[in-house]
């Protein structure tokens, strides 16, 4: 339930012209701007590669996993867009975004699944200086 609420909300935002820049964000408010003060953006991470069989998961817990040295205990918003600085409601792909799990997109729920697998993803969090 809570995903479709998100997958609605996306939809109904990136229909209308300019409110979404290149990426989406959690909270869904946020934008590239509201990161500042204390707050800085980390690095891009892209941490995996769409697969067959699960699609392509960027997983907070993961980057924390891999990148401690560059990422936050407690991230206060995350954004997410395609490898190639795309938006991800372009895409056509069904995903999830959360700063507690991170970005989900999984290929069951990609239109015309076995012939389009999800879009590369990656993302970055919006941490304490």
């Amino acid at each position: 339930k809570n995903m479709l609420v998100i997958l609605l909300t996306f939809a109904v935002l990136s229909s209308l012209n300019g409110v979404l820049s290149q990426g989406v964000f959690d909270p869904y408010s946020y934008t590239e701007a509201s990161c500042t003060g204390n707050y800085q953006w980390t690095s891009w991470f892209d941490t995996n590669d769409p697969s067959l069989t699960q699609g392509d998961p960027e997983i907070t817990s993961h980057i924390k996993q891999l990148f401690s040295d560059f990422m936050c205990s407690a991230p206060i918003a995350i954004e997410g867009q395609t490898s190639i600085d795309g938006s991800p409601t372009k895409t056509g792909d069904v995903f999830r975004i959360t700063v507690k799990d991170g970005f989900l997109c999984l290929n069951p729920f990609v239109v015309g699944y076995k012939q389009k697998l999800c879009s590369d993803y990656k993302v970055r969090y919006c941490c304490p200086k």
